[in-house]
């Protein structure tokens, strides 16, 4: 944009220079010319006026020598000659000349010629005419005229400089502001509330980027609310959750009784995550964590149940530390949604192996019968679940510049890989 700024005034600065010194640089030619043709105008009509005056005191008609006579008591102007009727020329000339025949007509005129210009004025001296001719050379007439033209030149180029300054520094104060605000709004867009601009530029700019800083304020706020009362509304639930517990403990039949606990227990899971997932996103500060000590102590704390039901437990980790782009919490919730699920979902005898791999790729693998990669999406779980626990963990890892795939493990059941962004480890 701030190309196409800068080519404009370019060209309309070049249009005005332009519009500007041509006209200029003519008329200076036309100045030069006026000027010299006056010079010698002068020069002949001087001469001629000598003439007359002298042919009018003199007993006898003009001569030539009393021609040079008068004339180098002007000097002996260069360029001037006159002209008798009988073809005798003092100075140089041509006899010839067709504009001499029509001055001795009794007209006073300025000609063109192949070397300049020349001034013609006829001298009535009794019976005769004189004509007296000053010739102008075109060195004459265009004498100072590259010099103005090199001025106006340089006048012109220093003005389309001045100009590409002034729009550039115009096109900075506008574009500049402008593009920050397309870069916060991708930002914003991209689901970063925290993004902000520098209000700058223009008064009206300036407006939008404290409207746009204000706008990101409120969403932020909305969601910061929004996601309270999901929580709160989560621990709400809670309470009648318990007591719906209770109640199902009380059946007698132990058939029923054990598929209404499980119910119970996959509605219970699915408030925590809400819960989880509404405290994990309220959460300020830097979104950075170790993933590998954070998977140390997850795994550290499950592996204590693995042991109770006598299942394999594997856990590969690194001992440098692997920083992510998430928060310790989330990267926690990551962990306990992934074992959770393994645990509830799988035989008490299934292996389980937890690997942290170069590249910041968190898997959890299980010996249990796998389950469908669709899993993934929200809501859709194939078991007594409510498929919370993976959406979860994939919205984490996508607002951490990661993801979250699916695929078969070589212990038999299915393989989870979280890929965090940062550094590889």
């Amino acid at each position: 944009m701030r190309r196409r700024l800068a080519a404009v005034t370019l060209g309309a600065t070049l249009l005005i220079v332009v519009s500007f010194l041509v006209p200029l640089g003519l008329l200076v030619r036309r100045q030069a010319e006026d000027r010299a043709l006056s010079r010698a105008e002068t020069d002949a009509r001087s001469v001629a006026t000598a003439l007359a005056v002298a042919a009018s005191f003199a007993a006898e008609p003009m001569d030539a020598a009393a021609v040079t006579a008068v004339l180098g008591a002007f000097g002996s102007p260069q360029g001037v000659a006159v002209f008798f009727p009988d073809g005798t020329i003092v100075g140089t000339g041509d006899s010839g000349d067709p504009d001499v025949a029509v001055a001795r007509q009794g007209t006073a005129f300025t000609a063109r010629t192949d070397t300049g210009a020349a001034v013609l004025v006829p001298v009535f001296t009794g019976a005769s005419v004189l004509v007296v001719r000053a010739d102008v050379p075109s060195a004459e007439l265009r004498r100072g005229v590259g010099q103005a033209w090199l001025v106006l030149g340089l006048l012109g180029g220093l003005l389309v400089l001045v100009a590409l300054a002034a729009s550039d520094r115009l096109g900075r104060s506008i574009v500049d502001p402008v593009a920050a605000l397309r870069t916060a709004a991708t930002t914003l867009g991209s689901g970063d509330l925290t993004i902000r601009v520098s209000p700058a530029g223009p008064p009206e700019i300036v407006a939008v980027g404290t409207a746009f800083n204000d706008l990101a304020e409120r969403l932020d706020a909305l969601l910061q609310e929004e996601r309270e009362a999901a929580a709160d509304i989560s621990h709400g639930l809670r309470t009648p959750v318990a007591a719906l517990r209770l109640q199902v403990e009380a059946v007698l039949d132990p058939t029923m009784r054990s598929t209404l606990l499980e119910d119970v227990a996959a509605l219970e899971a699915a408030i925590g995550s809400v819960i989880n997932e509404a405290r994990s996103r309220s959460e300020s500060g830097p979104a950075e964590s170790d993933l590998a000590a954070v998977t140390r102590d997850r795994a550290a704390f499950w592996g204590v149940l693995a042991t109770d039901q006598g299942r394999s437990f594997s856990v590969t980790v690194p001992a440098h530390p692997c920083p992510v782009r998430v928060s310790p919490r989330e990267a926690a919730t990551v962990l306990d949604t992934l074992l959770e699920n393994v645990f509830a979902h799988t035989e008490s005898t299934a292996p389980i192996r937890i690997t942290l791999l170069p590249g910041a790729l968190l898997t959890v693998e299980d010996g249990g019968s796998g389950f469908d990669e669709k899993a993934i999406d929200r809501g859709a779980s194939g078991g007594r679940s409510t498929g919370l626990g993976l959406d979860i963990v994939r919205r984490i890892a996508e607002r951490g510049g990661g993801s979250l795939g699916v695929s078969l493990s070589d212990l038999g059941g299915a393989r989870v890989e979280v890929r965090f962004a940062r550094n590889a480890c």
